[in-house]
């Protein structure tokens, strides 16, 4: 409206007016008193209903930082989080931690009974020292320096015997050499008569306590293999006993909702179909089980069996040195001394083709059993000792190791949060304990897509707690999710942030805030964002360039909004006029009338369409 316009009111008086001095007319009160009544009616109206009335106030443009965040929350998780179970099966026999405790690096929680695990290392230590033996065998160091020099000796007598035989000179030293043979295996013979060695005795009475060894702990390893095969296969039937008990419900829950109105839903069918097929899983791990049972049994009596078997033999041999030779022995031994007689005799008379073939033989033997004492076997000999030695000593390790898992151990400094074992049990994938590190924790915010666009990793987060009024920590983003997660048709893209709760109080699981500053603004020409206003696709404010001086319009262009304030890029055809610090700003707010004042006021179309609204083309 212009400020030269005038009401309807106006422009009667001012009629009246220019007509004074006229001859008064009675009649001509008429219309002026009916036009007043009118009048003063719709000012009545207008009191009473609160029609639209125009408030004014002022703004300062300023300057100052302003940011754009985004926000979201969700549950605090530990960076670091374990659940600790043993990697052997065994009997717990102590739990060191309870939840809440605080543990170091490498700190016990639980231990295992060790008693075949010890068994398992003392087998396999036995096992190692055997296969060295073995390889230094099959190397030709086994042997002692007087199995050695015995040899050597043999040898030497078996060259001179030979070279006598094909002389057939006979010379004091030939008589002594035979006599010396004679002398050695007739001194051989009475050392069997008189009984074992002590180093033989000592070999006999190790081979049996290894075979003791062995029994005990074929005994051990394999009654512990078939209680863990039977308790299987009593878990087996207790899953396929919840699995029917599962299937079961849902199978007449379905035939309930299959009478319905609508039908069985796709997601029951689903459902039963997957219960069924876990009817069928369990059926089949109860019948695995019950295989692997009957198969531990039989295992327990065979290797049972074969380890008792290999006592008695132990034992038989032990029994037989300590009583002495056999006759077969002392037989051989009689044998020998007889050929050393017979050697004897023979050097008296010239030796015949026959007495120089067993002569060779003899050399021939002698050095061969010299080849076995001091050089290395063959290839396929030796390779077959060092697999078996390499064998051993793995297998050494392994029951090492296997010894050591039996201690459940911190794999970082952290606390304890849930421990699921308790002594007796049977260590399993079930059984573990569970510590977490407090020191560095992480929340992850799911942002819608126009938010998440605007995330990067390292922006700084505030993050705030439900549980924890006036608690603020600063935080950064660590990993923003690449894919969105789908909830209801609706996508959200996780952000986690990574944050140190330092001394503050702050616990696992609580519900966190966070606000990422995904932008800002330093040194912004800032307006109240209420003061600007929209004319079509343009944006103008109302600057006040003097007191006392109307307002002046200046279209500009915004930039960030936030908290109420809008950041000012320019100023658009103001010429010299723009935005500066400190100008003052006119903001018009209208409050509006009631529904039922506007209903009055639209009744009111005659007398000019109401008071208060612009005017027509406006």
């Amino acid at each position: 409206m212009s400020a030269t316009s005038s009401s309807p009111e106006a422009r009667v008086v001012g009629r009246l007016g220019s007509r004074r001095g006229r001859r008064f007319q009675p009649w001509l009160l008429l219309p002026l008193i009916l036009v007043l009544a009118a009048g003063g009616f719709v000012a009545w109206q207008f009191t009473r209903s609160g029609a639209t009335a125009a408030t004014t106030s002022t703004a300062t443009v300023s300057r100052g930082a302003l940011s754009v965040s985004v926000s979201g929350s969700g549950a605090v998780k530990p960076v670091q989080s374990r659940a600790l179970a043993f990697p052997v099966a065994g009997t717990v026999t102590e739990v060191l931690v309870k939840v809440g405790d605080i543990v170091t690096v490498g700190q016990p929680l639980a231990r295992l009974n060790t008693d075949e695990l010890d068994l398992a290392v003392k087998q396999a230590e036995a096992n190692l020292k055997s296969a060295q033996a073995g390889i230094a065998a099959a190397n030709g160091e086994g042997a002692t320096p007087d199995q050695i020099a015995a040899a050597q000796a043999q040898l030497r007598s078996a060259q001179a015997s030979l070279t006598k035989t094909r002389t057939g000179d006979t010379t004091a030293t030939d008589m002594a050499s035979a006599e010396a043979q004679f002398a050695s295996a007739q001194a051989n013979l009475n050392e069997l008569l008189a009984g074992p060695t002590p180093a033989t005795l000592a070999s006999s009475k190790a081979s049996a306590d290894q075979a003791r060894i062995t029994l005990q702990s074929q005994r051990v390893s394999l009654a512990s293999a078939k209680t863990r095969a039977e308790s299987a296969v009593t878990t087996a039937a207790n899953n396929l006993r919840t699995a029917q008990d599962s299937y079961s419900t849902l199978y007449w829950q379905d035939i309930q909702l299959a009478n319905g109105p609508g039908g069985l839903p796709q997601a029951n069918k689903d459902s039963e179909a997957a219960a069924q097929r876990a009817v069928s899983s369990a059926e089949e791990s109860l019948r695995q089980a019950q295989v692997a049972a009957e198969q531990a049994k039989q295992d327990e009596l065979t290797g049972v069996a074969q380890a008792e078997s290999q006592l008695k033999n132990a034992e038989t041999q032990l029994a037989t040195v300590q009583v002495g030779a056999t006759e077969a022995q002392l037989a051989s031994a009689r044998a020998s001394v007889a050929s050393a007689q017979a050697n004897l005799n023979k050097l008296r008379h010239p030796a015949s083709a026959a007495t120089l073939t067993m002569a060779q033989a003899s050399v021939e033997q002698a050095q061969i059993s010299l080849n076995q004492l001091t050089k290395p076997g063959s290839a396929t000999s030796i390779a077959s000792a060092e697999a078996s030695l390499a064998q051993a000593e793995v297998a050494l390790a392994q029951a090492k190791l296997n010894l050591k898992d039996a201690t459940l151990t911190a794999p970082f400094a952290g606390v304890v949060s849930d421990v699921l074992v308790n002594v007796g049990d049977t260590a399993g994938a079930a059984t573990t304990i569970t510590v977490i590190d407090p020191s560095t924790l992480y929340v992850d915010l799911s942002l819608s897509e126009s938010d998440v666009s605007k995330v990067t990793v390292g922006q700084p987060v505030v993050v705030t707690f439900d549980a924890l009024t006036g608690v603020t920590i600063s935080g950064t983003v660590t990993i923003v999710a690449p894919t969105a997660t789908v909830t209801s048709n609706v996508a959200t893209y996780p952000v986690r942030v990574s944050f140190s709760p330092g001394k503050q109080p702050i616990k696992v699981g609580m519900t966190a805030s966070g606000t990422i500053v995904v932008e800002e603004r330093a040194n912004a020409l800032l307006v109240p964002t209420r003061a600007i206003q929209s004319q079509g696709s343009n944006k103008v404010v109302q600057v006040r360039t003097a007191v006392g001086q109307p307002a002046v319009s200046v279209q500009v262009e915004t930039g960030l909004v936030s908290n109420g304030q809008t950041e000012i890029l320019s100023c658009v055809d103001t010429g010299t006029l723009c935005l500066q610090e400190g100008d003052t700003l006119v903001v018009t707010a209208a409050s509006t009338s009631s529904s039922s004042s506007t209903r009055q006021n639209s009744g009111l179309g005659g007398l000019g369409g109401g008071l208060g609204g612009p005017p027509p083309g406006r």
